[in-house]
């Protein structure tokens, strides 16, 4: 969807969260490489369960049961303003999400919760740099999640409970060699809470709908014979929320004339056919069909509105074919065609990542609808092969092709594997990539349509060691280099007529530590240890700044305990460094509302917030209810309470005039909360 639809749904809804841990806390006292992740793969045969890796990451205390929520636990990722990952210096923008083979629309609802039961994951694998020619149109990293395959049993139903979501998950056998399971969830905080409980005055914005979520996974699958198998699959989820935006809120506070009510409505749904054969010789063919309509609407001020609806048919092909025992080639092809309209009624704001202050670029208003489309393709080539028993060489390359912006690549990708001794493993990997740009900066009527894709070159060199009982670590460090990024230009830029040039570069690199403990006498957890940097150049100015999102230190404990056969406890200790930020050093009229004023900024992102501290907790207890298979878990987010600050801006309940002394106030991220999860399987 549009960065602006984007931006504002951010500006409007932050503090939801904020608002609802307040809330709890009054009444209740709130196939390829990335060794970092993988962390066992003994069970990685058996497509019907989840991988041990998998597991773990929902059994992270603080993850609640959702394992893409603990991707955070993760080396070298940190929540976006969007709550969605940021990865070893990229942007949330530059990644890509794949479900089952297939591209996926989104994997987040609004507020952080991926849109996925734990009852149906197989396996997640997150590649952070240097990831194969398989995957296309990002310049981050690629979320690969595939779902398990139904099992083959009599039909069997488990009920999830808790305030923050519930749901249903309902799996079993339709004939002897085909399957199905239904996942459903809603959010509860409706039957709980009041619009009143969530609304706060302070902060200015009240509530007038409590939000709410849902999500479904439906997945088909007949095994036609030893070779042969069909999947149909269905997916979709929604999110919406309505408030009322008062002055005493920051974005009001800077653009008076979005007072009023806000509407946040967004959702998507998904079909896929996907059809595999495997030849006894190895050799295996996928080819897929999917269907992704996603719809997106915001409404504030009382008089603005952004609405984006978007219509993609996907159709994907992979072939693996095994030439000999050392030597393998697979290729693959995807076209998407995408047809996409886009409506604005709303001040336009001329911005990117780069800029300190988005809501205070204001340009003209304007009013228009478009429908647009454009077609997508790439194909792909990768060769394995292994010239000696513990060496293993990949080399491939994607060409990629959009007729929007009329731009093709061909990108080379190459990634080398010794097996020094049986327990130690050297890697490097190195390619090219790019991802189609932001849309509202390439459309005519907001951005610049002659705007070029951002493109990145990626470089990794990494160790890994095992030892025994269950012992490993391992060591990656990294390079990015990013080009092409966009430069938004206001009315007072020379460039003003374009809005958006390619005047921004970057650059990201870092190393990641991890030391990894497998589940052997009762126990498991990792220890991760990040250090990084990240910024953004801008060609026009000769400027560097520090990207906004770069957070220098990252360290991560995670350890799970089962301290009887049926109760398990563990922890997860996050700290990291505080968020860049841009400080406020004066205040100025504000030039488009009389009797308002503005921050004046300092040098951009050139300071810091306080250092982020976070400790979660989890209890879990397996036992019966009903004469039924039960589990009651306990989570105890921000264990310490610690006060973990997102953002600092202009206090303007002590700032009125430019006569004022500068005075700032501070948004704290979520406080101590409690939640109780209670699930019965039938």
């Amino acid at each position: 969807m549009p960065r602006l639809a984007a931006r504002t749904k951010f500006s409007i809804f932050a503090t939801l969260p904020l608002a609802f841990c307040s809330t709890v806390n009054a009444e209740s006292s709130d196939k390829n490489m990335e060794e970092m992740l993988v962390v066992s793969t003994s069970r990685e045969g058996d497509y019907t369960i989840i991988t041990q890796n998998t597991e773990k990451l929902i059994d992270t205390a603080g993850a609640m049961g959702d394992p893409l929520s603990a991707i955070y636990a993760l080396p070298g990722v940190v929540y976006s303003q969007g709550q969605e990952p940021a990865v070893r210096g990229s942007s949330p923008s530059d990644n890509q999400f794949t479900v089952d083979f297939m591209p996926a629309s989104y994997i987040f609802h609004e507020f952080g919760v991926s849109i996925f039961s734990e009852f149906i994951l197989h396996d997640f694998q997150m590649y952070s740099a240097g990831f194969g020619p398989e995957y296309s149109n990002a310049t981050g990293a690629v979320f690969d999640i595939t779902l398990r395959e139904p099992k083959n049993q009599p039909l069997s139903a488990t009920i999830d409970f808790s305030m923050l979501r519930s749901g249903v998950f309902i799996e079993g056998g339709i004939t002897d060699n085909s399957a199905f399971y239904l996942s459903y969830r809603k959010s509860l905080l409706d039957l709980f809470l009041k619009e009143d409980d969530l609304s706060d005055e302070d902060d200015g914005i009240v509530f007038t709908d409590v939000p709410r979520d849902t999500d479904y996974q439906f997945k088909y699958q007949w095994n036609i014979n030893n070779h042969n198998s069909l999947i149909v699959s269905a997916n979709g989820a929604g999110d919406d929320a309505e408030a009322k935006l008062t002055e005493k809120m920051y974005l009001v506070a800077t653009n008076p004339d979005f007072y009023g009510n806000a509407k946040l409505d967004e959702s998507y749904s998904g079909q896929n056919v996907i059809w595999t054969h495997r030849g006894d010789s190895g050799l295996e063919f996928t080819l897929g069909y999917g269907l992704l309509d996603d719809e997106s609407g915001t409404y504030w001020g009382n008089q603005y509105s952004e609405l984006y609806q978007a219509e993609q048919a996907t159709t994907k092909a992979r072939l693996y074919v095994p030439l000999s025992d050392s030597f393998a080639l697979e290729f693959g092809s995807q076209l998407a065609d995408i047809d996409f309209s886009y409506t604005l009624d709303s001040i336009l704001f001329v911005c990117t990542e780069f800029d300190p202050s988005c809501d205070e670029t204001r340009s003209e208003p304007l009013n228009f609808s478009t429908n647009n489309q454009r077609k997508e393709t790439s194909h792909y080539l990768n060769s394995s092969w292994s010239p000696g028993a513990n060496l293993r060489l990949d080399i491939g390359a994607q060409y990629q092709y959009n007729d929007y912006t009329d731009e093709d690549f061909l990108l080379p990708r190459v990634a080398v594997t010794w097996d020094v001794t049986e327990s130690t493993t050297l890697s490097a990997k190195a390619g090219q990539y790019n991802r189609f740009p932001d849309i509202d900066t390439v459309l005519p009527e907001t951005g610049n349509p002659d705007l070029k894709s951002p493109t990145a070159d990626h470089y990794t060199l990494g160790i890994e060691q095992h030892f025994d009982d269950g012992w490993s670590y391992s060591l990656e460090g990294y390079y990015k280099t990013l080009h092409e990024l966009p430069k938004g230009h206001t009315d007072d830029s020379p460039y003003a007529a374009l809005r958006y040039t390619n005047d921004i570069e970057g650059e990201a690199y870092g190393v990641d530590f991890m030391i990894n403990k497998d589940l052997t006498d009762k126990w498991w957890g990792w220890f991760s240890l990040s250090y990084g940097k990240s910024e953004r150049t801008d060609l026009i100015e000769n400027e560097t700044r520090e990207y906004y999102l770069d957070t220098p230190i990252i360290a991560n404990w995670v350890l799970n305990y089962q301290f009887r056969h049926n109760m398990n406890i563990g922890w997860r200790w996050s700290a990291r460094s505080g968020q860049a930020y841009t400080p406020i050093v004066g205040v100025q009229d504000n030039p488009w509302f009389e009797g308002h004023v503005l921050p004046v900024y300092g040098d951009a992102f050139s300071e810091r917030l306080p250092h982020y501290n976070r400790l979660d907790v989890r209890f879990s207890w397996q036992t019966t209810a009903f004469g039924k298979d039960a589990e009651l878990m306990i989570d105890i987010i921000n264990l310490l309470d610690y006060n973990n600050i997102s953002e600092r801006n202009l206090d303007y309940k002590k700032v009125t005039s430019t006569n004022d002394e500068v005075a700032t106030v501070d948004e704290a991220e979520i406080g101590l909360m409690p939640a109780v999860t209670f699930r019965v399987s039938f």
